[in-house]
C-alpha cells in the first residue's frame, strides 16, 4: 500500500512539472507575438504621390501636365528649382501645374521645418506661393524674425499668422507629406513627379520644356 501510495505522489509530481512548463512555453509564446506585432509593423510603400486639397498646387487645374515636386525650403537646389518651375509655367501658362509637397530635411537644416510651417500658415490665408518665393530669395536668412517680416511685407494678417506659426498648427500636414515622401523612397529634395517619371536634383529648364512638349503632343 505504501508503494502505491509513493507511486501516486510520483504520478502528480511529474504531471505537475509538466503543466508548468507547458503554461511557462505559452506564457512566452504569447509575448513573442505581441512583440512581432508591435514592434514589425508593415511599412506602406507608394509608387506615385496622391494629390489632395491639403497640397498647394499653382496653374489650371485641368491642366496637360502636372508636376508634385518635394522640396525643402533651406534646400539651395530646391531654390534653383523653384526659379526653373516659374520660368517653366511663364512658357506654358495653361498646360502646367505645379503642386508642393513639403519634405523638410531636419538633419541638414536646422530651419527645414519652421520655414515649412510659416509657409503653411502663410497658405491659411491664401498666401502659400507669395511666401514660397521670399523664403527661397531669402533662403541665407531664415529664422522666426525673418518669417514675421515675409508675413508683413506680404501684408498678411500678421497676429493670426503668429498664432499659426506659434502654435504649431500645420506640422501634421507637414508631417503627413514627409511620410508620403518616405513612402515612396525618396533620397534627397527637390524630387520632381512628373506622369509616371521621378526626376531626381537639379533638372534644366531646357529637360523640362522637352517633357512637357512630349506629354502634350502625346494627349
Amino acid at each position: 500500500m505504501a508503494t502505491a501510495h509513493v507511486y501516486r505522489w510520483h504520478i502528480l509530481i511529474v504531471l505537475g512539472f509538466f503543466l508548468v512548463v507547458t503554461m511557462i512555453f505559452f506564457a512566452f509564446a504569447s509575448r513573442d507575438e505581441e512583440k512581432i506585432q508591435i514592434t514589425e509593423p508593415e511599412r506602406i510603400m507608394l509608387s506615385k504621390p496622391t494629390i489632395t486639397f491639403i497640397d498647394p498646387s499653382k496653374g489650371p487645374a485641368e491642366a496637360a501636365v502636372t508636376i508634385v515636386e518635394f522640396g525643402d525650403f533651406a534646400c539651395e537646389p530646391c531654390a534653383k528649382m523653384a526659379s526653373t518651375l516659374a520660368s517653366l509655367q511663364q512658357k506654358f501658362p495653361e498646360d502646367v501645374r505645379v503642386v508642393w509637397k513639403d519634405f523638410p530635411n531636419e538633419s541638414l537644416h536646422t530651419q527645414a521645418t519652421p520655414a515649412a510651417l510659416a509657409a503653411r500658415c502663410a497658405g491659411a490665408q491664401d498666401a502659400f506661393w507669395p511666401y514660397h518665393d521670399e523664403l527661397f530669395l531669402r533662403q541665407s536668412q531664415q529664422n522666426d524674425q525673418t518669417y514675421l517680416a515675409i508675413a508683413q511685407d506680404l501684408q498678411l494678417d500678421t497676429r493670426a499668422f503668429q498664432e499659426c506659426y506659434a502654435s504649431q498648427e500645420p506640422l501634421p500636414i507637414v508631417k503627413k507629406t514627409f511620410n508620403e515622401g518616405l513612402a515612396l523612397d525618396l533620397k534627397s529634395t527637390p524630387t520632381l513627379f512628373i506622369g509616371e517619371e521621378r526626376f531626381t536634383g537639379a533638372t534644366s529648364l531646357a529637360d523640362l520644356e522637352a517633357i512637357v512638349r512630349s506629354l502634350i503632343s502625346a494627349r
